[in-house]
């Protein structure tokens, strides 16, 4: 518990990340037993001037942790694996244009006899939630953010019929279309972490190293933004978390600290 403290406490008080006002809305997929009463005492304590909230959701499997107003938000139930919520926030007596959220857990391939159909399967399947409650909202501002259980390059992410994520802003404005069918995209800024560990940026959010791959550092949680709020999203916000306060998250060789969990957070700010 006191990671997660340490990590909400740094994120409100990083006014990069959560603005002047100290804006928060966190989520912890698969908490186990974490006790939400405690956690959300230990935050009230700790962050003076922040009035924090804890919720469990019905499934036991999302824990959501925020300061933004509770009420703002309106839930829906759980459906592929996720949790959707429609946030339609205020700023004083202006209403600001409401956004469908997603918080993401899709199905792991480790068991799986070929990953590459599960993953398109489960992206899929994803997808056609998002469109199903864009339409009955008749709203596209979609933020998708959280474990996806497959890298940026899987065609579970990029291709067509699944979620069709681009790395590209410019690209991701437009529409696909594909055998006479128009697709919309999502903009995936976690592109730009891929690549050379720096001071500055975590190449990863998962490390395992498999024989089949020369890959090790693995970016499973990702953020997905449908074009009407790519000019929301900060830029450089899409962030790797290794620190959460006074605690190191990753181990003295470099690997994460399972202590915390065996995923590092991963953060985006919108300029709403």
């Amino acid at each position: 518990m006191d990671g997660v403290v340490a990590l909400a406490v740094a994120l409100a008080t990083d006014q990069d990340l959560s603005g002047p006002d100290g804006d928060v809305l966190l989520c912890l997929g698969e908490p186990g037993t974490l006790d939400v009463s405690q956690l959300q005492q230990q935050l009230n304590l700790q962050a003076t001037g922040h009035q924090w909230w804890c919720q469990r959701s019905l499934s036991q499997r999302f824990v959501t942790v925020g300061t933004i107003n509770q009420g703002t938000l309106s839930y829906s139930g759980e459906t592929c694996g996720c949790l959707p919520t429609t946030v339609s926030r205020v700023n004083g007596q202006n209403e600001i244009s409401p956004y469908e959220l997603w918080f993401v857990h899709l199905m792991s391939p480790m068991n799986s006899d070929d990953a590459s159909v599960l993953h398109t399967g489960v992206a899929r399947e994803l997808r056609e939630a998002v469109d199903e409650r864009e339409r009955v909202r008749s709203n596209s501002a979609t933020i998708a953010i959280g474990d996806f259980n497959m890298p940026p390059y899987s065609p579970g992410m990029t291709a067509p019929t699944t979620l069709n994520a681009a790395a590209c802003k410019t690209a991701a404005r437009g529409t696909r279309t594909v055998r006479a069918q128009k697709h919309n995209y999502f903009f995936n800024p976690m592109w730009e972490i891929l690549g050379s560990r720096r001071s500055d940026q975590q190449p990863g959010s998962f490390y395992k190293r498999y024989d089949n791959s020369a890959i090790f550092w693995h970016l499973y949680d990702q953020v997905l933004v449908r074009p009407e709020l790519v000019d929301s999203v900060v830029t450089g916000s899409a962030r790797v978390m290794t620190t959460a306060g006074a605690f190191n998250l990753l181990t003295s060789q470099g690997g994460i600290d399972t202590r915390f969990s065996d995923h590092l957070p991963i953060t985006i700010s919108l300029a709403i």
